[in-house]
């Protein structure tokens, strides 16, 4: 009996360990594949969510685009899609994507006008180098909707209960009893 219930015992070990090694793993596959994006894209945010209809209809609003920050910005062609900070927002938390308009000369630098496809009129700034994050590469339609529906602080809250519902899976509810933890329930006395 004392061997029996030692086996079980290494047998919950292994599963465990087993369930450890899998979380570890789709941990490094996450962050190996953010790092790798980072890295190939050379830019530290290769993501980006279109979270206004400035640029319908060639980028709709829970587009993802993916964006490549290793073209400089003397290379870049009138007509290509871009992602830059606001020029005119100093503390730079604002981000816009928008179209080359022009292409302007500066001193020892350039400038690039810009306007949404979907706006009247030319962007009233010019984004220079220390602006441009990259240029457009790729749009996923309609997948950021779900980074804009858990928006701060619902996202915060949702990452709380798929967590405790994962604990509560792995820990609570999925584990299984034994036949002899239960205990037999002798209703005969209160049936009439």
């Amino acid at each position: 009996m004392v061997e029996e219930s030692s086996k079980e015992l290494e047998g919950k070990r292994s599963g465990r360990r087993r369930e450890l090694m899998s979380l570890a793993l789709i941990g490094l596959a996450v962050f190996g594949g953010w790092y790798a994006f980072t890295a190939f894209l050379q830019t530290p945010t290769p993501f980006f969510v279109v979270s206004s209809g400035s640029m319908n209809p060639a980028l709709e609003v829970g587009d993802i685009i993916l964006v490549n920050g290793g073209e400089r910005i003397n290379s870049l062609k009138i007509g290509q899609i871009i992602v830059f900070t606001l020029p005119t927002n100093p503390t730079g938390d604002r981000v816009i994507v928008h179209r080359i308009n022009g292409i302007i000369a500066l001193a020892g630098d350039v400038g690039l006008k810009t306007k949404g496809d979907n706006n009247p009129s030319i962007d009233g700034w010019t984004v220079r180098e220390r602006d441009y994050i990259g240029r457009v590469i790729l749009r996923i339609p309609a997948v950021g909707w779900l980074a804009i529906w858990l928006a701060p602080p619902l996202n915060y809250y949702a990452v709380v209960l798929i967590v405790l519902l994962i604990l509560g899976v792995e820990y609570g509810f999925g584990r299984r009893r034994d036949a002899g933890e239960f205990e037999e329930i002798d209703d005969s006395e209160n049936s009439n």
